[in-house]
């Protein structure tokens, strides 16, 4: 199940970027809670200046925290030589290493993306996967999207990722 975040997912939201699985493909390193915060009221401010912008995965049955999904424009500095991915969304997922393998990041996903079919016709999306990272790059493929280049420096290198609109 997908909702907003509140302030109350603080601690989970810390929970989920001080892990090092989960950071080994993301920032690279576990994040302190104040950067955290600043993450965590981000997410209002995509949706009030975009009309898009990030959930809360939960768990349907328990209400437990999944993780976060969801669409964004970040002005990503390592998409400086991809000027075209500006003004799309993009897609972005990332769980608690417990809720691995148990298809929570695949059902979130694709709640995000009918939404955005539903609210965001007819945008093109992309999304930035880390080489090493098999599991999102299987997600992602199952959700549509097609490797379409590469973005970054020799020390932050992404594979860009696009779903086309039809």
């Amino acid at each position: 199940m997908l909702r907003p975040h509140r302030m109350d997912d603080l601690d989970a939201c810390v929970e989920l970027w001080q892990d090092p699985v989960v950071t080994r493909y993301t920032s690279g390193w576990p994040l302190a809670r104040q950067d955290v915060w600043t993450r965590l009221l981000r997410h209002p401010g995509h949706w009030a200046l975009l009309g898009f912008g990030y959930w809360v995965a939960e768990e349907r049955a328990s209400g437990r925290f999944v993780g976060e999904v969801g669409l964004g424009r970040f002005k990503r500095d390592l998409l400086a030589d991809r000027p075209e991915l500006d003004a799309l969304p993009e897609a972005g997922w990332v769980t608690l290493p417990w809720a691995h393998g148990r298809g929570y990041a695949s059902e979130a996903v694709a709640a995000a993306l009918g939404w955005r079919d539903a609210n965001v016709p007819g945008q093109e999306t992309f999304c930035l996967i880390s080489p090493g990272n098999a599991a999102s790059l299987r997600l992602a493929a199952r959700a549509g999207f097609t490797v379409t280049g590469e973005a970054g420096g020799p020390d932050d290198r992404v594979l860009v990722l696009t779903l086309v609109v039809s």
